[in-house]
Protein backbone atom coordinates (compact mmCIF):
# COMPACT_ATOMS: atom_id res chain seq x y z
CA UNK A 1 0.00 0.00 0.00
CA UNK A 2 1.39 3.43 -0.89
CA UNK A 3 0.08 5.70 2.16
CA UNK A 4 1.69 5.68 5.39
CA UNK A 5 -0.41 5.06 8.31
CA UNK A 6 -0.55 7.95 10.60
CA UNK A 7 -1.96 10.30 7.23
CA UNK A 8 -3.84 13.14 8.90
CA UNK A 9 -7.88 12.53 8.83
CA UNK A 10 -9.90 14.68 6.30
CA UNK A 11 -13.53 14.53 6.72
CA UNK A 12 -14.48 11.28 6.55
CA UNK A 13 -11.29 8.82 6.94
CA UNK A 14 -7.72 9.14 5.86
CA UNK A 15 -6.16 8.42 2.62
CA UNK A 16 -4.55 5.41 4.29
CA UNK A 17 -8.07 4.54 4.18
CA UNK A 18 -9.16 4.78 0.94
CA UNK A 19 -5.70 3.00 -0.25
CA UNK A 20 -7.20 0.00 1.36
CA UNK A 21 -9.52 -0.32 0.14
CA UNK A 22 -8.46 0.28 -3.40
CA UNK A 23 -5.41 -2.36 -3.26
CA UNK A 24 -8.37 -5.25 -2.19
CA UNK A 25 -10.74 -3.91 -4.52
CA UNK A 26 -7.99 -4.13 -7.08
CA UNK A 27 -6.92 -7.61 -5.92
CA UNK A 28 -10.77 -9.17 -6.49
CA UNK A 29 -10.64 -7.48 -9.63
CA UNK A 30 -7.90 -9.01 -10.47
CA UNK A 31 -9.22 -12.59 -9.58
CA UNK A 32 -6.37 -12.74 -6.72
CA UNK A 33 -8.87 -13.51 -4.03
CA UNK A 34 -12.07 -13.11 -2.10
CA UNK A 35 -13.01 -9.84 -0.99
CA UNK A 36 -14.19 -11.12 2.40
CA UNK A 37 -10.75 -12.68 3.12
CA UNK A 38 -8.87 -9.99 1.32
CA UNK A 39 -10.86 -7.65 3.77
CA UNK A 40 -10.66 -9.64 6.74
CA UNK A 41 -6.80 -9.82 6.49
CA UNK A 42 -6.43 -5.89 5.45
CA UNK A 43 -8.67 -5.34 9.14
CA UNK A 44 -6.42 -7.44 10.58
CA UNK A 45 -2.94 -6.35 9.81
CA UNK A 46 -3.53 -2.09 8.78
CA UNK A 47 -3.66 -1.67 12.37
CA UNK A 48 -6.54 1.09 12.23
CA UNK A 49 -7.00 1.79 15.67
CA UNK A 50 -10.15 3.76 15.18
CA UNK A 51 -13.56 1.72 14.91
CA UNK A 52 -14.50 4.87 12.34
CA UNK A 53 -12.01 3.58 9.65
CA UNK A 54 -12.86 -0.03 9.83
CA UNK A 55 -16.17 0.08 9.27
CA UNK A 56 -15.37 3.09 6.60
CA UNK A 57 -13.11 0.82 4.92
CA UNK A 58 -15.57 -2.20 4.95
CA UNK A 59 -18.11 0.02 3.63
CA UNK A 60 -15.93 1.50 0.57
CA UNK A 61 -15.22 -2.53 -0.04
CA UNK A 62 -18.04 -3.91 0.20
CA UNK A 63 -20.45 -1.01 -0.91
CA UNK A 64 -18.35 -0.17 -4.00
CA UNK A 65 -18.88 -3.90 -5.43
CA UNK A 66 -22.07 -3.75 -4.75
CA UNK A 67 -23.01 -0.64 -7.14
CA UNK A 68 -19.90 -2.03 -9.52
CA UNK A 69 -22.08 -2.18 -12.53
CA UNK A 70 -24.00 1.40 -11.97
CA UNK A 71 -20.90 3.10 -10.87
CA UNK A 72 -19.02 1.87 -14.04
CA UNK A 73 -21.16 3.16 -16.41
CA UNK A 74 -21.86 6.05 -14.72
CA UNK A 75 -18.18 7.15 -15.30
CA UNK A 76 -18.00 6.37 -18.97
CA UNK A 77 -18.76 10.45 -19.54
CA UNK A 78 -15.78 11.25 -17.68
CA UNK A 79 -13.38 8.59 -19.32
CA UNK A 80 -11.50 8.81 -22.72
CA UNK A 81 -10.97 5.21 -22.90
CA UNK A 82 -12.62 2.18 -21.40
CA UNK A 83 -12.81 1.83 -18.07
CA UNK A 84 -10.84 -1.61 -18.36
CA UNK A 85 -7.68 -0.60 -20.02
CA UNK A 86 -6.91 1.60 -17.16
CA UNK A 87 -4.32 0.30 -14.54
CA UNK A 88 -5.89 -1.86 -11.94
CA UNK A 89 -5.28 0.34 -8.98
CA UNK A 90 -6.77 3.55 -11.07
CA UNK A 91 -9.67 2.16 -11.96
CA UNK A 92 -11.07 0.90 -8.20
CA UNK A 93 -9.99 4.19 -7.25
CA UNK A 94 -12.25 5.95 -9.30
CA UNK A 95 -14.41 3.19 -8.49
CA UNK A 96 -14.15 4.08 -4.94
CA UNK A 97 -14.17 7.85 -4.94
CA UNK A 98 -17.56 7.72 -7.43
CA UNK A 99 -19.03 5.74 -4.68
CA UNK A 100 -18.57 8.03 -2.33
CA UNK A 101 -20.24 10.82 -4.37
CA UNK A 102 -22.78 8.99 -5.49
CA UNK A 103 -23.57 6.76 -2.00
CA UNK A 104 -22.06 8.36 1.06
CA UNK A 105 -22.88 11.56 3.09
CA UNK A 106 -18.74 11.89 2.92
CA UNK A 107 -18.03 15.36 2.35
CA UNK A 108 -16.63 16.04 -1.40
CA UNK A 109 -14.14 17.52 -0.03
CA UNK A 110 -13.01 14.82 1.97
CA UNK A 111 -14.13 11.74 -0.62
CA UNK A 112 -12.08 13.54 -3.38
CA UNK A 113 -8.52 14.97 -1.47
CA UNK A 114 -7.90 11.45 0.54
CA UNK A 115 -8.72 9.44 -2.45
CA UNK A 116 -6.57 11.51 -4.63
CA UNK A 117 -4.04 11.46 -1.95
CA UNK A 118 -3.89 7.55 -2.05
CA UNK A 119 -3.68 7.09 -6.17
CA UNK A 120 -0.91 9.78 -6.12
CA UNK A 121 1.16 7.90 -2.80
CA UNK A 122 0.57 4.51 -4.56
CA UNK A 123 0.70 5.63 -8.67
CA UNK A 124 2.05 8.78 -8.78
CA UNK A 125 1.08 12.44 -9.73
CA UNK A 126 -0.26 11.52 -13.02
CA UNK A 127 -2.89 8.96 -11.96
CA UNK A 128 -3.73 10.60 -9.15
CA UNK A 129 -4.26 13.81 -11.49
CA UNK A 130 -6.31 11.61 -14.03
CA UNK A 131 -8.42 10.70 -10.83
CA UNK A 132 -9.09 14.51 -9.33
CA UNK A 133 -10.18 15.46 -12.90
CA UNK A 134 -12.80 12.52 -13.22
CA UNK A 135 -14.11 12.89 -9.53
CA UNK A 136 -14.67 16.54 -9.84
CA UNK A 137 -16.13 16.29 -13.06
CA UNK A 138 -18.91 14.09 -11.24
CA UNK A 139 -19.13 16.66 -9.09
CA UNK A 140 -19.90 19.14 -11.66
CA UNK A 141 -22.70 16.95 -13.18
CA UNK A 142 -24.36 16.50 -9.69
CA UNK A 143 -23.05 13.42 -8.21
CA UNK A 144 -26.11 11.30 -9.90
CA UNK A 145 -25.35 8.51 -11.79
CA UNK A 146 -27.16 8.49 -15.23
CA UNK A 147 -28.41 5.29 -16.59
CA UNK A 148 -29.43 4.58 -19.86
CA UNK A 149 -33.12 4.56 -21.02
CA UNK A 150 -35.67 1.99 -20.48
CA UNK A 151 -35.51 -0.33 -23.49
CA UNK A 152 -31.72 -0.29 -23.68
CA UNK A 153 -29.93 -3.40 -23.29
CA UNK A 154 -27.62 -1.96 -20.99
CA UNK A 155 -30.42 -0.37 -18.44
CA UNK A 156 -30.70 -3.64 -16.34
CA UNK A 157 -26.89 -4.45 -15.54
CA UNK A 158 -26.69 -0.77 -14.73
CA UNK A 159 -29.66 -0.10 -12.92
CA UNK A 160 -29.25 -3.37 -11.16
CA UNK A 161 -25.53 -3.54 -10.81
CA UNK A 162 -25.13 -6.97 -12.09
CA UNK A 163 -24.04 -8.55 -15.43
CA UNK A 164 -26.15 -9.23 -18.18
CA UNK A 165 -25.59 -13.59 -17.81
CA UNK A 166 -26.32 -13.03 -14.36
CA UNK A 167 -29.47 -11.62 -14.57
CA UNK A 168 -30.39 -13.46 -17.74
CA UNK A 169 -29.81 -16.50 -15.17
CA UNK A 170 -31.77 -15.27 -12.86
CA UNK A 171 -34.78 -14.23 -15.20
CA UNK A 172 -34.87 -17.84 -16.39
CA UNK A 173 -35.27 -19.49 -12.88
CA UNK A 174 -37.31 -16.57 -11.13
CA UNK A 175 -39.22 -14.34 -13.94
CA UNK A 176 -38.28 -10.69 -14.75
CA UNK A 177 -40.48 -8.98 -11.96
CA UNK A 178 -38.96 -11.68 -9.14
CA UNK A 179 -35.66 -10.94 -10.44
CA UNK A 180 -35.57 -7.26 -10.37
CA UNK A 181 -37.12 -7.27 -6.56
CA UNK A 182 -34.21 -9.88 -5.59
CA UNK A 183 -31.43 -7.96 -7.08
CA UNK A 184 -32.63 -4.46 -5.58
CA UNK A 185 -32.50 -6.23 -2.42
CA UNK A 186 -29.14 -7.07 -3.36
CA UNK A 187 -27.65 -3.70 -3.37
CA UNK A 188 -28.24 -3.21 -0.10
CA UNK A 189 -26.42 -3.51 3.21
CA UNK A 190 -27.09 -6.83 4.88
CA UNK A 191 -28.42 -7.37 8.44
CA UNK A 192 -25.55 -8.41 10.83
CA UNK A 193 -27.26 -11.43 12.17
CA UNK A 194 -25.73 -13.63 15.30
CA UNK A 195 -27.21 -17.10 16.63
CA UNK A 196 -26.24 -17.53 20.06
CA UNK A 197 -24.03 -20.43 21.78
CA UNK A 198 -25.82 -22.32 24.53
CA UNK A 199 -22.53 -24.20 25.15
CA UNK A 200 -21.55 -21.30 26.16
CA UNK A 201 -24.17 -18.82 27.04
CA UNK A 202 -28.52 -18.39 27.62
CA UNK A 203 -29.67 -16.48 25.06
CA UNK A 204 -31.29 -13.30 27.44
CA UNK A 205 -28.03 -13.29 29.20
CA UNK A 206 -26.27 -12.63 25.49
CA UNK A 207 -28.86 -10.17 24.86
CA UNK A 208 -28.33 -8.40 28.01
CA UNK A 209 -24.85 -8.19 27.01
CA UNK A 210 -25.12 -7.24 23.87
CA UNK A 211 -27.25 -4.88 24.70
CA UNK A 212 -24.74 -3.42 27.85
CA UNK A 213 -21.85 -3.00 25.01
CA UNK A 214 -23.91 -0.83 22.88
CA UNK A 215 -24.26 -3.62 19.82
CA UNK A 216 -28.00 -2.32 19.34
CA UNK A 217 -29.11 -5.64 19.76
CA UNK A 218 -33.16 -6.95 17.91
CA UNK A 219 -34.38 -10.58 17.46
CA UNK A 220 -34.24 -12.38 14.21
CA UNK A 221 -37.56 -12.11 12.60
CA UNK A 222 -38.23 -16.37 12.46
CA UNK A 223 -34.60 -17.70 14.35
CA UNK A 224 -35.43 -18.02 18.01
CA UNK A 225 -31.61 -17.92 18.79
CA UNK A 226 -30.94 -15.02 16.55
CA UNK A 227 -30.24 -11.21 16.98
CA UNK A 228 -29.71 -8.71 14.38
CA UNK A 229 -26.83 -6.18 15.85
CA UNK A 230 -27.43 -2.80 14.94
CA UNK A 231 -23.84 -1.79 16.10
CA UNK A 232 -21.95 -4.83 15.64
CA UNK A 233 -17.95 -4.82 16.81
CA UNK A 234 -15.37 -6.79 14.68
CA UNK A 235 -15.26 -10.12 15.83
CA UNK A 236 -11.79 -10.65 15.83
CA UNK A 237 -11.18 -8.26 18.76
CA UNK A 238 -14.79 -8.72 20.26
CA UNK A 239 -14.62 -10.87 23.70
CA UNK A 240 -18.26 -12.46 23.31
CA UNK A 241 -17.35 -13.56 19.88
CA UNK A 242 -13.76 -14.97 21.17
CA UNK A 243 -15.42 -16.66 23.99
CA UNK A 244 -18.10 -18.67 21.74
CA UNK A 245 -20.91 -16.93 23.03
CA UNK A 246 -22.26 -16.24 19.29
CA UNK A 247 -21.16 -17.35 15.98
CA UNK A 248 -21.89 -14.76 13.26
CA UNK A 249 -24.62 -16.65 10.98
CA UNK A 250 -27.25 -15.25 8.63
CA UNK A 251 -30.76 -16.10 9.78
CA UNK A 252 -31.58 -17.25 6.82
CA UNK A 253 -28.50 -19.99 7.42
CA UNK A 254 -29.77 -20.49 11.16
CA UNK A 255 -33.14 -21.69 9.87
CA UNK A 256 -31.55 -24.67 7.73
CA UNK A 257 -30.25 -27.25 10.66
CA UNK A 258 -33.50 -27.11 12.33
CA UNK A 259 -35.70 -28.78 9.42
CA UNK A 260 -34.02 -31.90 9.96
CA UNK A 261 -35.16 -31.95 13.99
CA UNK A 262 -31.86 -33.38 15.12
CA UNK A 263 -32.15 -35.29 18.70
CA UNK A 264 -30.53 -36.83 21.17
CA UNK A 265 -28.89 -39.90 19.85
CA UNK A 266 -29.37 -39.41 16.12
CA UNK A 267 -26.71 -40.40 14.19
CA UNK A 268 -25.78 -37.15 11.51
CA UNK A 269 -23.36 -36.70 8.39
CA UNK A 270 -22.55 -33.33 7.44
CA UNK A 271 -21.96 -33.73 4.60
CA UNK A 272 -20.10 -30.49 3.33
CA UNK A 273 -19.23 -29.02 7.09
CA UNK A 274 -17.02 -26.47 6.44
CA UNK A 275 -16.77 -23.73 8.05
CA UNK A 276 -19.34 -25.50 10.47
CA UNK A 277 -21.76 -22.64 11.30
CA UNK A 278 -24.57 -25.67 10.76
CA UNK A 279 -22.30 -28.20 12.40
CA UNK A 280 -22.60 -26.77 15.91
CA UNK A 281 -25.95 -26.15 15.12
CA UNK A 282 -27.29 -29.46 14.69
CA UNK A 283 -25.08 -29.84 17.85
CA UNK A 284 -26.91 -27.29 19.80
CA UNK A 285 -30.37 -28.20 18.59
CA UNK A 286 -29.45 -31.79 19.86
CA UNK A 287 -28.63 -31.15 23.40
CA UNK A 288 -24.81 -31.74 22.28
CA UNK A 289 -26.33 -35.81 22.40
CA UNK A 290 -25.88 -36.42 19.04
CA UNK A 291 -23.32 -38.21 16.78
CA UNK A 292 -22.38 -35.82 14.08
CA UNK A 293 -19.71 -36.50 11.42
CA UNK A 294 -18.33 -33.59 9.48
CA UNK A 295 -17.06 -33.97 6.27
CA UNK A 296 -15.59 -31.82 4.02
CA UNK A 297 -13.07 -32.17 1.27
CA UNK A 298 -10.59 -28.96 1.91
CA UNK A 299 -8.29 -30.09 5.09
CA UNK A 300 -7.81 -26.11 5.32
CA UNK A 301 -11.83 -25.69 5.51
CA UNK A 302 -12.07 -28.50 8.17
CA UNK A 303 -9.05 -27.09 10.15
CA UNK A 304 -11.02 -24.11 10.31
CA UNK A 305 -14.31 -26.31 11.31
CA UNK A 306 -12.49 -27.62 14.15
CA UNK A 307 -11.51 -24.11 15.70
CA UNK A 308 -15.24 -23.34 15.14
CA UNK A 309 -15.72 -26.71 17.97
CA UNK A 310 -13.48 -26.08 19.75
CA UNK A 311 -14.47 -22.26 20.18
CA UNK A 312 -18.17 -23.23 20.40
CA UNK A 313 -17.66 -26.02 22.81
CA UNK A 314 -19.87 -28.24 20.70
CA UNK A 315 -20.17 -31.81 21.61
CA UNK A 316 -20.19 -34.88 19.70
CA UNK A 317 -18.65 -34.12 16.24
CA UNK A 318 -16.10 -35.53 14.76
CA UNK A 319 -14.10 -34.60 11.29
CA UNK A 320 -13.44 -36.50 8.15
CA UNK A 321 -11.63 -35.21 5.11
CA UNK A 322 -13.11 -37.02 2.16
CA UNK A 323 -14.55 -35.75 -1.32
CA UNK A 324 -18.68 -36.74 -1.50
CA UNK A 325 -18.26 -36.18 -5.00
CA UNK A 326 -16.53 -38.82 -6.04
CA UNK A 327 -17.11 -41.54 -3.91
CA UNK A 328 -19.89 -42.44 -0.65
CA UNK A 329 -18.05 -42.02 2.57
CA UNK A 330 -16.81 -45.13 3.85
CA UNK A 331 -17.81 -47.13 6.06
CA UNK A 332 -21.13 -45.43 6.01
CA UNK A 333 -23.52 -47.46 3.91
CA UNK A 334 -26.99 -46.94 5.47
CA UNK A 335 -25.51 -46.04 9.23
CA UNK A 336 -26.96 -42.09 9.83
CA UNK A 337 -30.20 -41.43 10.78
CA UNK A 338 -29.94 -37.57 9.07
CA UNK A 339 -27.83 -36.40 6.61
CA UNK A 340 -26.99 -32.56 5.78
CA UNK A 341 -26.19 -31.72 2.47
CA UNK A 342 -25.09 -28.51 2.13
CA UNK A 343 -23.58 -28.15 -1.26
CA UNK A 344 -21.36 -25.97 -2.85
CA UNK A 345 -23.10 -24.07 -5.76
CA UNK A 346 -22.85 -20.67 -7.08
CA UNK A 347 -23.50 -18.38 -4.70
CA UNK A 348 -25.79 -16.68 -6.10
CA UNK A 349 -28.37 -16.11 -2.72
CA UNK A 350 -25.40 -14.29 -1.10
CA UNK A 351 -24.73 -11.62 -3.39
CA UNK A 352 -25.32 -8.50 -0.92
CA UNK A 353 -23.57 -9.99 1.37
CA UNK A 354 -20.47 -11.31 -1.13
CA UNK A 355 -20.80 -8.97 -3.91
CA UNK A 356 -17.92 -9.97 -5.54
CA UNK A 357 -19.25 -13.62 -6.38
CA UNK A 358 -21.98 -11.91 -8.93
CA UNK A 359 -18.60 -10.47 -10.84
CA UNK A 360 -17.44 -13.58 -11.27
CA UNK A 361 -21.20 -15.28 -12.72
CA UNK A 362 -20.50 -17.36 -15.70
CA UNK A 363 -23.83 -18.80 -17.66
CA UNK A 364 -21.95 -21.92 -17.69
CA UNK A 365 -21.47 -21.84 -13.71
CA UNK A 366 -24.93 -23.16 -12.48
CA UNK A 367 -24.40 -26.01 -15.27
CA UNK A 368 -21.41 -27.11 -13.95
CA UNK A 369 -21.94 -27.06 -10.06
CA UNK A 370 -25.05 -28.61 -10.72
CA UNK A 371 -23.12 -31.72 -11.84
CA UNK A 372 -20.91 -31.96 -8.58
CA UNK A 373 -24.13 -31.14 -6.73
CA UNK A 374 -25.69 -34.32 -8.15
CA UNK A 375 -23.04 -36.57 -7.20
CA UNK A 376 -22.72 -35.11 -3.93
CA UNK A 377 -26.50 -35.79 -3.06
CA UNK A 378 -26.25 -39.62 -4.60
CA UNK A 379 -23.61 -40.75 -2.71
CA UNK A 380 -24.42 -39.22 0.39
CA UNK A 381 -28.11 -40.88 0.01
CA UNK A 382 -26.01 -43.75 0.22
CA UNK A 383 -24.84 -43.07 4.22
CA UNK A 384 -28.59 -42.59 4.94
CA UNK A 385 -30.62 -45.48 6.87
CA UNK A 386 -34.00 -46.64 5.57
CA UNK A 387 -36.41 -44.29 6.92
CA UNK A 388 -33.72 -41.73 7.44
CA UNK A 389 -33.88 -38.45 6.40
CA UNK A 390 -31.84 -36.14 3.63
CA UNK A 391 -31.59 -32.38 3.64
CA UNK A 392 -30.20 -30.77 0.57
CA UNK A 393 -29.65 -26.92 0.40
CA UNK A 394 -27.70 -24.50 -1.36
CA UNK A 395 -27.39 -20.41 -1.29
CA UNK A 396 -28.20 -19.87 -4.55
CA UNK A 397 -31.94 -18.95 -6.30
CA UNK A 398 -31.12 -20.41 -9.58
CA UNK A 399 -33.59 -23.52 -10.31
CA UNK A 400 -30.56 -25.19 -12.09
CA UNK A 401 -28.66 -26.04 -8.95
CA UNK A 402 -32.06 -26.56 -6.93
CA UNK A 403 -35.14 -28.22 -8.30
CA UNK A 404 -33.42 -29.43 -11.49
CA UNK A 405 -30.91 -31.08 -8.92
CA UNK A 406 -33.63 -32.59 -7.03
CA UNK A 407 -35.89 -33.51 -9.65
CA UNK A 408 -33.63 -35.76 -11.49
CA UNK A 409 -31.76 -37.00 -8.21
CA UNK A 410 -36.40 -38.13 -7.34
CA UNK A 411 -36.40 -39.71 -11.06
CA UNK A 412 -33.18 -41.60 -10.48
CA UNK A 413 -33.91 -42.85 -7.54
CA UNK A 414 -37.58 -43.93 -6.67
CA UNK A 415 -37.34 -44.61 -2.89
CA UNK A 416 -36.79 -41.03 -2.38
CA UNK A 417 -39.82 -38.45 -1.54
CA UNK A 418 -39.96 -34.93 -0.91
CA UNK A 419 -41.44 -34.35 2.84
CA UNK A 420 -43.71 -31.83 3.55
CA UNK A 421 -43.44 -28.97 5.56
CA UNK A 422 -42.36 -29.51 8.94
CA UNK A 423 -44.73 -28.53 11.54
CA UNK A 424 -42.28 -27.14 13.72
CA UNK A 425 -39.91 -25.47 11.51
CA UNK A 426 -39.75 -21.73 12.33
CA UNK A 427 -39.78 -20.88 8.53
CA UNK A 428 -42.26 -17.88 7.19
CA UNK A 429 -45.08 -20.19 5.44
CA UNK A 430 -44.97 -17.80 1.93
CA UNK A 431 -41.13 -19.61 2.01
CA UNK A 432 -42.40 -23.27 1.20
CA UNK A 433 -43.27 -23.90 -2.33
CA UNK A 434 -46.37 -25.79 -3.56
CA UNK A 435 -43.75 -28.32 -4.51
CA UNK A 436 -42.35 -28.79 -0.91
CA UNK A 437 -39.63 -26.83 -0.94
CA UNK A 438 -38.56 -23.88 0.92
CA UNK A 439 -37.02 -20.58 -0.64
CA UNK A 440 -36.27 -17.75 1.17
CA UNK A 441 -35.50 -14.28 -0.62
CA UNK A 442 -33.80 -11.11 1.34
CA UNK A 443 -36.54 -8.91 -0.37
CA UNK A 444 -39.25 -11.42 1.00
CA UNK A 445 -37.88 -12.38 4.19
CA UNK A 446 -34.65 -10.34 4.51
CA UNK A 447 -32.77 -13.58 5.00
CA UNK A 448 -30.00 -14.13 2.18
CA UNK A 449 -31.44 -16.27 -0.73
CA UNK A 450 -31.59 -20.25 0.15
CA UNK A 451 -33.29 -23.63 -0.91
CA UNK A 452 -33.74 -26.42 1.05
CA UNK A 453 -35.56 -29.99 0.19
CA UNK A 454 -36.06 -32.59 2.86
CA UNK A 455 -36.00 -35.62 1.21
CA UNK A 456 -37.10 -39.51 2.86
CA UNK A 457 -35.68 -42.80 2.11
CA UNK A 458 -38.33 -44.93 2.15
CA UNK A 459 -37.67 -47.97 3.60
CA UNK A 460 -40.03 -50.65 1.58
CA UNK A 461 -38.41 -48.86 -1.51
CA UNK A 462 -35.21 -48.49 0.03
CA UNK A 463 -32.06 -50.81 -1.15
Amino acid sequence: MGVRPGTARGGGGTAIVRDAAISVLSRVDRDEAFADIVLDRALRDAGFSDSRDRGLLTELVMGTLRRRGTIDFALLPFLSRPLEQTDAYVRNALRVGAYQLFYTRIPDRAALNETVAAVKASRGGGAGGFVNAVLRGIVRAGKIPVLPPEGDPRRLPAEFSAPRDLIDALTASLGEAETRAYLAACLGKPPFAVRANPFRVVTDALARRFADEGKDPAPCRYAPDGFVLGKPAPVFSDAAFLEGAYLVMDEGAQLIAPLLRPAPGDRILDACAAPGGKTTHLSALADGKAEILAADVSALRLRMLREVVTRTGAPGIRTALHDLSRAPLPPSSGLFDKVLVDAPCTGMGVIRRNPDAKWRFRPDGPRRMARVQAAILRNAWEAVRRGGILLYCTCSPLMEEDEEVVAAFLAERPEAAVVARPDFDPCPADAWTADGFLRLYPHRHGTDAFFAALLRKNAEQGR
